[in-house]
């Protein structure tokens, strides 16, 4: 408690006094707590605390950057992010507590009109960010491109193959598949929308929650400028959001027809990144989609 207590202090100067401090399970990659702090005038404030290496900073602070990028349109739920650095041997992030609650029925709905929001009030022309960051634990390419196509092709397909390709995890009819997918980025994404948004990036089931008051919040984002069709491959692969999320996503802001397939690349895309990651677990996903990619 003690090393806590001092990294708070060195982060966000007087914070008050530590008066409880909980684990927050359902990370794998940091530690978490709840930490609540008395200020010593009578208020009560509940701080999210991530620890980790000290190496692991810079992943801290990229998220700390996509945080606040989702947060100024306000279209969306987003913890206030309030600390960042280096203390006591560890890399920590502050942010905001966000108690939650449960769905009720009109949680998907505002969910869906609150992305789209977020992406209409960002439309614009850029592609990329000016630094990489990170998806999981893993780097996430974002050089900025003139072409969308051409920057899935390079910045994510092509990155990923070549990535599993090395670590000896794809197969050769995999490669393959990639390699025609790429080669054939821009036939497979027509009729999109050519502008951009903002995009939390690694948007499932996981970092999308129901605060107390209703709202939907966003967490852990891996941000960029791109087509929006890439937020709903995540949310496809391991989203759980019901029709209802859907309907009130294209009642707001309304994606092109044939996004549905579209959308099968950036599935692609997530699960290439989970086969560098977690192994041959998810080689035959993989398989499977690079087909059905290649058959539409």
């Amino acid at each position: 408690m003690s090393e806590l207590t001092t990294a708070l202090q060195q982060l966000l100067c007087d914070i008050g006094r530590v008066d409880d401090i909980r684990p927050v399970g359902g990370g794998c990659i940091s530690e978490a707590v709840r930490v609540s702090v008395d200020d010593g005038e009578g208020t009560t404030r509940i701080l999210f605390v991530k620890r980790n290496e000290e190496s692991f900073l810079d992943n801290f602070r990229c998220e700390w950057d996509g945080l606040v990028r989702l947060s100024q349109p306000g279209a969306i739920g987003v913890p206030e992010p309030l600390g960042v650095g280096v203390a006591e041997g560890s890399a920590w992030l502050v942010t905001q507590w966000v108690e939650q609650a449960g769905r009720d029925r009109e949680f998907f709905p505002r969910f869906g009109r609150s992305l789209a929001e977020l992406h209409r009030l960002t439309s614009g022309n850029e592609i990329g960010l000016a630094q990489d960051n990170y998806l999981g634990s893993a780097r996430q390419l974002n050089t900025p491109e003139n072409d969308w196509a051409e920057f899935v092709a390079e910045r994510r397909i092509g990155f990923q193959i070549r990535w599993a390709r090395d670590q000896g995890l794809a197969s050769d009819s995999l490669t393959r598949d990639c390699e025609r997918i790429i080669a054939q980025m821009d036939r497979i994404l027509s009729g999109r929308d050519d502008a951009t948004s903002l995009l939390h990036g690694d948007l499932w089931s996981g970092n999308y929650l129901c605060a107390a008051d209703g709202r939907p919040f966003i967490i852990d984002p891996a941000v960029y400028h791109g087509c929006r069709e890439a937020e709903l491959g995540m949310l496809r692969l391991f989203g759980s959001c019901p029709a209802e999320f859907y309907e009130a996503y294209q009642d707001t802001f309304p994606l092109p027809r044939g996004w549905q397939h579209r959308v099968s690349v950036y599935v692609l895309y997530h699960l290439l990144n989970h086969l560098n990651l977690f192994g041959t677990g998810y080689l035959g996903q993989c398989q499977s989609t690079a087909a059905e990619i290649l058959r539409g």
